[in-house]
């Protein structure tokens, strides 16, 4: 299937590793160039000039920390000018929960806010700042990575309601920019494997039972949600917006509707 992207440009945050580079190199394999964007200058070179051998796109490596307003204008100018325009944007630079308690009574207030200034606040400025790039030639793509923490009940008290936060923000901008021919859609992770799988589930036995709840058999890779997103990213995608969509392997047995 052809997905009508050659020649597209997109900018993706956090594409430096994990979810965020396997989402860029899907992308440049489609044929689109690439702005990915990272706080470590030098993760960001090396994983860039992988992407270059890979898929022989053009791939700008910009640092820049999505916490920070002023940086977050920064990229996305500098992004444009380097590839002409901004036509997708994959938002998934935040931080990925599990390093700090989350219940409810260890919980830090500075957490809390910190998770909704990276991925909420973080998210909107992004989303903002390419608005126009897109609004100019009356067509873009947004998709948001959210997490599956906002579906479940429990000890997530950080990571639960940043991530739902992302589909009221996903559902908003789509009511917004679709007068603009701009789609957003979110997407929900849930376990993937990715460079840090082994920091989680240091423990062979505890990843051997992890993987058992998972109807396909395996967890979710980096790339599984690369192809999801990328169809998401593409012209062929215009009757879905204001969504979110689960790639999550079939974990759990509630029944949405």
């Amino acid at each position: 299937m052809d997905l009508k992207l050659s020649g597209k440009k997109a900018l993706i945050t956090g594409g430096s590793r994990g979810i965020g580079k396997a989402i860029a190199r899907q992308l440049a394999l489609e044929g689109v160039d690439c702005t990915i964007c990272a706080r470590n200058e030098s993760a960001l070179e090396i994983a860039a000039d992988e992407l270059v051998q890979e898929t022989k796109r053009n791939i700008y490596p910009i640092v820049a920390d999505t916490s920070n307003p002023d940086s977050i204008l920064h990229l996305v100018e500098q992004s444009a000018t380097a590839m002409g325009g901004i036509d997708i944007l994959i938002n998934s630079g935040a931080r990925v929960g599990g390093g700090e308690p989350e219940d409810f009574n260890r919980i830090k207030d500075e957490l809390i806010l910190k998770d909704f200034e990276e991925k909420y606040m973080g998210y909107f400025r992004c989303m903002r700042a390419v608005a126009p790039y897109m609004m100019k030639n009356n067509w873009g793509r947004i998709v948001n990575i959210s997490g599956l923490a906002a579906r479940i009940g429990g000890n997530y008290f950080s990571s639960g309601p940043r991530n739902a936060s992302v589909v009221h923000l996903t559902k908003s901008a789509s009511l917004e920019l679709g007068k603009h021919g701009i789609n957003v859609n979110a997407v929900y992770p849930a376990v993937t494997v990715t460079e840090t799988i082994k920091e989680r589930f240091p423990n062979e036995e505890d990843l051997h039972k992890a993987v058992e709840m998972y109807p396909i058999g395996r967890l979710v890779t980096a790339e599984d949600i690369a192809y999801v997103v990328t169809f998401l990213a593409s012209p062929l995608s215009t009757s879905i917006t204001g969504d979110v969509i689960s790639v999550t392997g079939g974990i759990g047995n509630t029944v949405f509707y």
